[in-house]
């Protein structure tokens, strides 16, 4: 797991090595364990490693084989059959890393490559003789790849701040018109970016750089919906079957998620069903005590899951519990350092408790449960979804039209809290009914924001048909899963300097799930069926029959007379990108209880702080 960063001059003039290992300087928190670069006509390739596999100098980045040199961050857990594969066609190798694997698989194959890999990883080959780049990124988004592309310069890297400092302060200007994305979902979706001229990479795609003509193409290698139509058999297999099949793959995915590492795994357990599975068949691999990372908001109950965690553990002797214990005057600096080396904007206010526990795991690699609610139905949204397909059309637009509940939290019984929200993301379209539960901002609140949203605006999920609860996942794994949890898992861990490995994003594990009918994902208006099911013998009852609680930081009272919101309206009252009167009003009715919004306050004051970040400014760029 590491960063890296890189660039080309189309005049061939480059940049400097001072002002080169400046800009990959603002990734030493992703890899402090060595640090490489590549400079030579008009070509910079740049990496910073974090130690996983092969620890040995030899496979440190940018690593060479004949004309083509890789930086890569990430891993590919199926690297020794994808060695053992090449041996058999002739190919030798001089270091242990899956590297090395991967630099030697694309020599061979090029992109075709990719279909056999199984891991996260995003990574650039720059190849000297055909002067072409090629970027490429994991099938479901775990490690990020953004980039910069104009008339002069294409740079890339891991981070935005890398990238922004590589190409120069003035070459990178804030693209105001993302912003309604990024207050609408509290994320950027790729390939929208903060910068104009600037992309995220999508997951699953590549892109080929052909420096001669400055002209590049893109395209898709891993396409999630074709797949599950190629792999779509005519009969599913019963439910004892799949919960049995269930088992022997996650068992797998976890097992090789451990394996594919020479250091000490640990893992994550918030006292969730999702970690408690992967704590359990962590626990159960090997001889070695594993370490399991909970939290505790001692003066937060109704956040604090730590009891359900501690049985668990309880139910494991070789698992060391270790709980962090989180405060808002714990989190006060902490809040400050995290936002501080944002390099985007990203407003889902659960990374900084995620940072929180990721700033006190002491192991290089930790297993998450991540993915999970994804593919197995655990949302909220996908039931209320699936009860709104079964409406009348006639009925939604009688509906719509009645006015929805301002504060839906605020109530206290759980059924009519339920229904108030039902009612209030209830729309005619299954597809806009999707944006508006993934939503925190409307249209009248862009507006005030001074952020409006263009009527050309659009997002190619506004043409997805979401006909079926598998539509419906399918469509949350390729817009919201890499957009906000996956982003939140890496931003969150490698800042500092470890390596998250999602288990349930075994691609193979997702395909065969998703496949299976929806009765053995939500059955009787009980999510994540299958699962609870195949793994009830491992888990404490009280795990099994739990309802989701989201690892969340407590902002909607903090923004109400907390540190937050004070701060909030000072930084308000001192800039003209937002409009400080908007913000002072949802600040009040928030406050007021008029309203719940503390996720758009939130997004305000994120967007505030990565204003105000510290940039490269004093370093002297050539090109």
């Amino acid at each position: 797991m590491c960063g890296l960063l890189g660039g080309i001059w189309r005049d061939g003039t480059g940049v400097g090595e001072a002002a080169a290992r400046g800009a990959l300087h603002w990734l030493t928190h992703r890899g402090p364990d060595a640090e490489g670069i590549e400079l030579h006509d008009g070509v910079f390739l740049g990496h910073r490693r974090l130690s996983i596999i092969d620890l040995d100098p030899r496979s440190n980045q940018p690593m060479r084989s004949g004309a083509m040199s890789i930086i890569y961050n990430g891993e590919i857990y199926n690297y020794r059959e994808v060695r053992d594969a090449l041996r058999e066609r002739g190919v030798s190798f001089s270091t242990n890393s899956d590297t090395e694997v991967l630099l030697k698989a694309f020599a061979l194959d090029g992109i075709s490559c990719l279909e056999r890999l199984e891991g996260m990883f995003a990574f650039a080959i720059w190849d000297s003789q055909l002067r072409k780049l090629v970027l490429a990124r994991d099938k479901f988004g775990e490690k990020p790849l953004q980039y910069f592309h104009d008339d002069s310069l294409f740079a890339f890297g891991s981070e935005f701040r890398a990238v922004e400092a590589l190409a120069g302060p003035q070459r990178l200007q804030v693209d105001s018109s993302a912003l309604p994305l990024y207050f609408r979902f509290s994320y950027l979706p790729a390939p929208a970016a903060p910068f104009a001229g600037a992309h995220q990479l999508e997951p699953g795609c590549w892109l080929e750089l052909d420096v001669d003509r400055w002209e590049s193409r893109k395209s898709r290698y891993y396409d999630l919906p074709v797949r599950l139509t190629r792999l779509r058999s005519k009969s599913s297999p019963s439910f004892e079957s799949a919960k049995l099949q269930l088992r022997k793959r996650l068992t797998k995915a976890v097992e090789d998620r451990i394996l594919a590492s020479d250091v000490p795994v640990s893992v994550f357990l918030s006292g969730g069903l999702d970690s408690s599975v992967i704590a359990s068949l962590a626990s159960q691999t090997g001889a070695h005590n594993v370490t399991a990372y909970s939290v505790a908001f001692p003066n937060d109950p109704e956040f604090d899951e730590s009891g359900y965690a501690r049985l668990v553990a309880d139910r494991y002797p070789n698992l060391d519990h270790q709980i962090i214990n989180v405060t808002e005057d714990a989190l006060a600096h902490f809040t400050d350092q995290t936002l501080a080396l944002l390099g985007e904007p990203y407003g889902d206010a659960s990374l900084i408790p995620t940072a929180f526990v990721c700033s006190h795991v002491r192991e290089k690699v930790v297993l998450g449960g991540d993915g999970a609610d994804e593919i197995f139905a655990g949302y909220g949204t996908y039931s209320a979804m699936q009860w709104s397909a079964r409406m009348p059309f006639w009925l939604k637009a009688v509906l719509t039209r009645i006015p929805t509940v301002s504060n839906p939290v605020a109530i206290g019984n759980p059924l009519l809290r339920g229904a108030a929200l039902f009612h209030k993301h209830l729309r005619c379209s299954a597809t806009e009914e999707y944006l508006a539960w993934r939503s925190y901002a409307n249209s009248a609140q862009l507006e005030a924001l001074g952020v409006p949203e263009r009527s050309g605006d659009k997002l190619p999920i506004r043409s997805r048909r979401i006909r079926s609860l598998r539509d419906l996942l399918v469509t949350d794994i390729e817009f919201n899963l890499p957009a906000d949890m996956l982003k939140k898992v890496d931003l969150a861990s490698m800042q500092h300097s470890l390596e998250v490995r999602l288990p349930y994003l075994d691609s193979g594990l997702v395909e065969f799930v998703l496949n299976l009918p929806a009765s053995y994902l939500i059955a009787n208006g009980r999510r994540k069926h299958l699962l609870r099911e195949a793994f009830r013998d491992l888990l404490p009852p009280e795990i099994v029959g739990r309802r989701k609680q989201g690892f969340l930081l407590p902002i909607r009272k903090w923004m109400k007379d907390g540190r937050m919101r004070d701060e909030l309206l000072e930084l308000s009252a001192v800039q003209s990108a937002l409009n400080p009167a908007a913000i002072r009003h949802f600040a009040d009715r928030h406050q007021a209880g008029t309203e719940d919004l503390s996720a758009l306050l939130w997004s305000c004051y994120v967007y505030l702080k990565w204003l105000r970040r510290p940039r490269l400014l004093d370093v002297e760029f050539s090109g």
